[in-house]
């Protein structure tokens, strides 16, 4: 992936407080804000976390502003070495050597928005949303003026859930570059996670029309065929399209086999698929969590499935979904007490995830302890209500009986909700 950056820092020169450089800065700020009143005062057809989102950049504006001049690099050892490794490797798809190389040069180029593109990009393809975001923010220090920098905040953004905040750093982009097909695809994306849908598919046809080979894009526009409009190969098309123009790219493949072994019934192709992206990225918990997935649900081989969980672990301790997948793996084993704990693990992180929940009434009832089974598989009703998870309403309800029989707490009985078949796991 090749970005236009400007001219890298080099040692020993001197930037004049008075560059006039910066003072272009300040006649882009009006700019900025009068878009964010344009958006703002349409705000009645936004989202509610679009809203947010222009507030806290309104407010927030000279925050943002103040990160425009990039700090003086410390002294380090001459990256040159190591950055040639790392482009090679990024170009080659061994995206964890990559970052591994490009965090470690991160303080001598601070101005090399490229390196710190790359470097935000490869933690969020491994799952690492947190170090991404700090790197992320880091990007857009080093060169306020590139698109490129508020376009990876934007997806740093959204990978950790903060959707509104992702929207106002694709629109930053767009008023640096209005046919900028990244950010339009990173806030195609963020429309999407909003439920905004037509939004979501006339933004994603304008990054389209802009840039017909932006993998970005033909990803989103197959996320939006395959979840909106239900056209699995129609999705795979566009999936496909853009792994083979970014085959370097775990996130493209991973989107592709989950497809293949999931809704297409192809688990050998998607295993190969899964097993050449290991190969290259071995800690990439993304891959390791959709192999253990596989070897669960298709294959039906628990103990490799256990065994793939178990590494996405080590490299993503606190994966909610490797924690989970690992507890339910291991109830199938009848190892009830790792899969409490793997599971405790994944509500104490947070889950929201009705089935994880159930999953740990279930171990917790297998192993006798019906008494402390009771508050998680009532939650479990609760968010299978939200939710529209009828199988766990139903199992949830008769473990609950049970558990009552034995215990003599009171049951709450749910009210019926419409059937809505779960793509996070199985009762």
């Amino acid at each position: 992936m090749h970005l236009r950056t400007p001219r890298r820092y080099t040692r020993g020169l001197r930037r004049s407080p008075f560059s006039l450089r910066w003072w272009w800065l300040w006649l882009l700020t009006p700019l900025v804000v009068v878009a964010g009143m344009e958006i703002y005062n349409q705000r009645a057809s936004l989202a509610p976390p679009v809203q947010q989102a222009l507030y806290s950049v309104m407010q927030n504006a000279g925050d943002t502003f103040s990160t425009a001049i990039a700090p003086t690099a410390t002294p380090t050892e001459n990256p040159t070495n190591r950055l040639g490794v790392a482009e090679a490797d990024w170009s080659e798809g061994r995206i964890e050597s990559a970052v591994d190389n490009y965090l470690i040069v991160l303080d001598g180029v601070p101005n090399d928005v490229e390196v710190y593109y790359r470097a935000t990009f490869g933690l969020l393809m491994a799952g690492q949303n947190e170090q991404a975001m700090t790197i992320a923010e880091r990007t857009v220090t080093a060169n306020p003026f590139s698109p490129d920098a508020w376009a990876i905040r934007a997806m740093a953004l959204n990978r950790n859930n903060r959707y509104g905040e992702s929207i106002a750093s694709a629109l930053q982009a767009l008023v640096l570059q209005p046919n900028h097909a990244r950010a339009l695809a990173f806030l195609a994306e963020s429309y999407y996670d909003i439920s905004e849908f037509e939004l979501a598919q006339s933004t994603i046809d304008r990054a389209l029309e802009v840039d017909p080979n932006s993998f970005e894009a033909l990803r989103v526009r197959g996320v939006i065929a395959r979840d909106v409009q239900f056209d699995v190969q129609t999705a795979r098309d566009y999936f496909q399209e853009a792994y083979e123009l970014a085959p370097n790219m775990p996130y493209l493949g991973i989107e592709l086999a989950r497809l293949d072994y999931l809704a297409l019934e192809a688990p050998d192709e998607a295993l190969t698929l899964l097993n050449e992206i290991v190969e290259l990225n071995p800690n990439n918990p993304l891959a390791l969590y959709e192999m253990g997935n596989l070897y669960y649900r298709i294959q039906g081989n628990f103990s490799q499935a256990a065994e793939l969980l178990r590494r996405c672990l080590d490299a993503n301790p606190n994966s909610i979904s490797c924690n989970a997948l690992l507890g339910r793996v291991q109830i199938s084993l009848e190892d009830y007490s790792g899969a409490i704990i793997s599971l405790t693990n994944a509500v104490e992180l947070g889950t929201t995830s009705a089935y994880h929940y159930f999953w740990l009434g279930r171990a917790l009832r297998a192993s006798g302890q019906c008494a402390e089974a009771i508050p998680y598989l009532q939650q479990s009703l609760t968010l299978a209500q939200e939710q529209g998870r009828s199988d766990v309403t139903e199992a949830a309800t008769e473990f609950l009986r049970e558990c009552n029989a034995s215990t003599g707490q009171a049951v709450v009985t749910p009210t019926p909700e419409a059937t809505v078949e779960g793509q996070g796991g199985s009762a």
